[in-house]
């Protein structure tokens, strides 16, 4: 029984680690494009093994044709994504309907390795008194 557990274990974690280890992560993001553009910023996403181009107009998915290369087959277009020195993904060129745009991954701000947290919402009074003041029965 012990074996069979360990082995339900180690299957788990194997499949866990290959999922979270997608190679099609890498261009998530979101790319900024140019003032007056089209649109002004394109989210990346990528969502039960489809990455997908989200942006002002739309949401579609796009499939994969070479290295850097994405096909976005819903309006006979292309995305290519750029790679900096480091080989990290960059930024984004789209070509869809004979228009062109260029965008540049916005990076998330970071203190050395970790991602900064989130702004606490802090509310003007204790959270304690708001089922009390809901009731009307807060004193002053």
């Amino acid at each position: 029984m012990k074996k069979v557990t360990f082995f339900i274990l180690l299957f788990t974690a194997c499949a866990l680690y290959l999922h979270a280890a997608d190679p099609l992560k890498e261009y998530t993001g979101k790319y900024k494009l140019p003032v007056g553009s089209v649109v002004t910023e394109v989210n990346v996403v990528f969502d039960n093994g489809v990455l997908s181009l989200t942006s002002a107009m739309g949401t579609t998915a796009i499939t994969k044709a070479t290295a850097d290369t994405f096909s976005i087959p819903n309006y006979n277009g292309t995305a290519v994504f750029t790679r900096n020195d480091q080989k990290k993904i960059n930024g984004i060129k789209i070509d869809v309907l004979g228009i062109s745009l260029e965008g540049i991954k916005e990076e998330k701000e970071t203190i050395g390795s970790s991602v900064l947290p989130l702004p606490v919402n802090k509310a003007p009074f204790p959270m304690k008194y708001m089922p009390t003041m809901l009731q009307g029965d807060i004193e002053d």
